[in-house]
């Protein structure tokens, strides 16, 4: 664990990319990731894990996200789209990846939201893995002060961040929430929750 206010979000920025894999494209997020994001947002199976309901107003929804990118509220996001969408690919974001130094600044944590249509094919570990290299470059951190937390019995999530590095270290419960928190290799861990994290319902859930 690094030391308090080592990553300063108000200083650091990502690589803006594109970053490109095998397959995907990273991106900033633009106004049109707005239709993608509400996909994402009203999909129960995609928020059974979010510690907020799902979305049921598309005009609210898709607002809230152009005012949180004016507002710079995805700078540490990296919208996911195919490399070659070409004929048969669809041009569109098919999730996004984070790379967001904690409020604290002790570590930079790992999140991402894929679309249910495309659960199953990798794409997360391989989205993940370009932007945890791509953030290396511009925050300097080492294995160790990498940091992700999912609610327990997403398994599915936990996998893929232990495909990124990551080793689950310890449980925890934030806001009456089981939540199990993972982070790099050799890492210090936090000895108490992670209470920066919140639950606000009425909020976007990006917001943090």
């Amino acid at each position: 664990m690094a030391a308090e206010g080592t990553y300063d979000r108000d200083v650091l920025t990502l690589d803006p990319g594109p970053l490109e894999t095998d397959r995907l494209r990273l991106r900033p997020f633009e106004e049109k990731d707005a239709h993608a994001m509400w996909l994402m947002l009203s999909s129960p199976n995609v928020m059974r894990f979010i510690p907020r309901p799902a979305g049921t107003d598309e005009t609210l929804e898709k607002q809230q996200f152009l005012d949180g990118l004016k507002s710079g509220r995805f700078k540490f996001f990296y919208a996911v789209t195919w490399k070659d969408p070409g004929d048969t690919l669809p041009d569109e974001a098919l999730g996004w990846v984070l790379m967001r130094p904690t409020p604290d600044g002790r570590f930079v944590e790992v999140g991402y939201w894929f679309r249910e249509e495309y659960w199953g094919m990798g794409l997360a570990t391989e989205a993940g893995k370009a932007a945890i290299e791509a953030a290396r470059k511009t925050m300097g951190f080492p294995n160790e002060d990498l940091f992700a937390y999912v609610l327990r019995g997403n398994d599915a999530s936990r996998n893929v961040l232990t495909k990124l590095g990551l080793e689950h270290r310890q449980d925890t419960v934030i806001d009456g929430d089981e939540v199990w928190e993972l982070y790099g290799p050799g890492a210090e861990i936090y000895e108490e929750t992670v209470r920066y994290i919140h639950k606000q319902p009425e909020t976007n859930p990006v917001e943090g």
